[in-house]
């Protein structure tokens, strides 16, 4: 499993990693070797996830997300990976059932070593909540970039200049 420093900003990228992980041993060339990669197409049923927002949580009703991971190798060793999810009619109601949709999506990429240990990873995600009527109610707007510097010393920024966080995994 790709090892990254479990922290509330890089959460998303670590289990993503993870899930990747797995393919990993069955492809991985070793170093020196001509670069490889594989590219994984998924969908899921997102009902019951929660987006905490400063007007109430918004519980999501029905829809699908799609998921599209992509890894590869170089010649040198090092892991390159992405990760994009886009909901596809996605509903979501209040706590007084009003109706909203959700739209926009994450990205995530990372690069780690041969030992696969994480170097740098960013996490963007960017939804917008609307309304029945189409206007917006609220957006997921965060930006997360981790990097590690030689020397070990982890560096995190983070932005989020939305009302709402996207639902955490569990």
């Amino acid at each position: 499993m790709f090892n990254v420093p479990i922290k509330a900003t890089t959460a998303r990228i670590a289990i993503a990693a993870a899930g990747l992980a797995t393919a990993v041993g069955f492809w991985a060339a070793p170093a020196g070797a001509s670069a490889s990669g594989s590219t994984v197409h998924s969908s899921f049923d997102p009902a019951k996830a929660v987006f905490a927002c400063q007007g109430g949580d918004l519980t999501v009703t029905g829809g699908t997300v799609y998921e599209v991971f992509h890894i590869n190798q170089d010649a040198q060793g090092i892991f390159h990976a992405t990760g994009t999810i886009t909901p596809r009619h996605v509903t979501l109601t209040d706590a007084s059932g009003n109706a909203y949709t959700l739209s926009g999506a994450g990205w995530f990429g990372f690069k780690a070593t041969p030992d696969e240990e994480v170097l740098v990873s960013t996490d963007t995600e960017h939804f917008v909540i609307r309304t029945a009527s189409g206007g917006v109610y609220a957006k997921v707007q965060v930006i997360e970039h981790l990097n590690i510097t030689p020397d070990g010393k982890v560096n995190v920024t983070s932005f989020n200049v939305g009302s709402c966080q996207p639902p955490s995994e569990n």
